[in-house]
């Protein structure tokens, strides 16, 4: 996810790329609906996938739960928050609306708004389904369908657009191409959860389903990872405002691994005990794969960005790109230590929800202060 700058400057009135700007001296209300745009749904994201992570440590410490109660009623403040904004700015400027959805640098946050929806219903059947059951898996089928949706027209639609702009207007390949079509992967691994309380039929439909979804975001992240880490490998420059989005593969990781493992639940009364074991042994493989391949890719994302820090790369709404792929490793390692019945699995998943806590409460303070002082957003494009 790419970095924004954020200026106070003169106001403009942006038609040709959609990006939204403000009037100097002001200060935007509780709903800043001109300056909301699908960016704005990686805070969402990323609330939601810490309430989910700190729910599951809650099976190992107790005292947890209350805190992943106040995770989800922030999840969903922000969602709340967000999505009326983001509404608002698309009924009030249809213009602006339309040429983001047109622009290839802001095209790829339409999956921001998949995945925040998805990851709002995930973290709602987790924390909230012990104490409202019936309530959180509606709402959790609701916003899985709503975004399931919106993540397949978006990692359909982003390649074709890839394919139909020219060089000049597609710019550096760099990992925020991957994030239109990461929402999928993130719908298989709900799909997995919701079907494991259906009966033996609709619990095969919707592993069915779901493993189409989990191939459809591995077939097209592999490629656009390969055109991303190969213009990095052949020495092309990776802009300052791109570098954040390097998280994005170790997010492909993580959520694939727990997809893989979520599988396995409702797979034994889907499918028959020969079938059940040989799942078992592609999941360990895949996930070992996968996990493996995350922790490289963070070590490089993690190079990249203290590179981008030491070059004076300010805080910005890609900021959360750390967030959500970091919180998809805890719940990989945290699904895979489950299957395994690993201990170690469990305390790595522990440590890594320490970095993500702290993450997500530095995006937050700085991004109450963008949404509160009415910063604009000024550069949201690619590089």
């Amino acid at each position: 996810m790419v970095s924004l700058k954020l200026t106070t400057s003169d106001p403009v009135d942006d038609r040709a790329t959609g990006r939204p700007v403000g009037l100097p001296g002001r200060r935007w209300p509780w709903l800043p609906a001109s300056h909301v745009g699908p960016q704005w749904f990686a805070a969402v994201m990323g609330t939601g996938i810490l309430a989910t992570c700190t729910e599951r440590l809650a099976l190992f410490i107790p005292e947890l739960h209350a805190a992943a109660l106040g995770l989800l009623v922030l999840t969903w403040s922000v969602l709340a928050a967000v999505a009326a904004a983001f509404a608002s700015h698309a009924v009030r400027h249809p213009a602006r609306f339309r040429a983001s959805i047109e622009d290839l640098g802001i095209l790829p946050f339409y999956g921001a708004v998949a995945m925040g929806l998805l990851a709002t219903g995930g973290a709602t059947l987790a924390v909230a389904e012990a104490h409202l059951p019936a309530t959180a898996r509606v709402l959790a089928w609701v916003l899985w369908s709503a975004g399931t949706l919106i993540g397949v027209v978006s990692a359909v639609a982003f390649p074709v657009r890839l394919i139909a702009a020219g060089p000049a207007e597609r710019g550096v390949p760099t990992p925020v191409w991957v994030l239109p079509v990461v929402p999928p992967m993130v719908a298989a691994a709900g799909g997995a959860v919701l079907a494991d309380a259906l009966p033996p039929e609709g619990a095969y439909t919707l592993l069915l389903a779901s493993g189409c979804l989990f191939m459809l975001t591995l077939s097209l992240s592999v490629v656009m990872l390969i055109l991303a880490y190969g213009h990095l490998v052949r020495g092309g420059p990776v802009p300052l405002p791109a570098s954040p989005s390097f998280w994005v593969p170790v997010g492909i990781a993580g959520q694939s691994t727990a997809a893989a493992n979520f599988f396995l639940a409702p797979a034994e009364v889907a499918l028959s005990s020969t079938a059940q074991g040989i799942m078992l042994m592609l999941t360990v493989a895949y996930s070992t794969l996968a996990l493996s391949l995350g922790t490289a890719a963070a070590g490089v994302a993690l190079w990249i960005t203290v590179r981008a820090l030491r070059r004076g790369m300010s805080f910005g709404l890609g900021w959360w790109s750390f967030t959500f792929p970091i919180g998809t490793m805890s719940l990989g390692l945290s699904a895979f230590g489950t299957t395994l019945d690993a201990a170690w699995l469990h305390g790595a998943s522990a440590m890594v929800w320490i970095i993500l806590s702290g993450t997500v409460a530095l995006c937050l303070v700085h991004s109450a202060r963008l949404w509160t002082t009415g910063r604009t957003e000024r550069s949201a494009g690619a590089g």
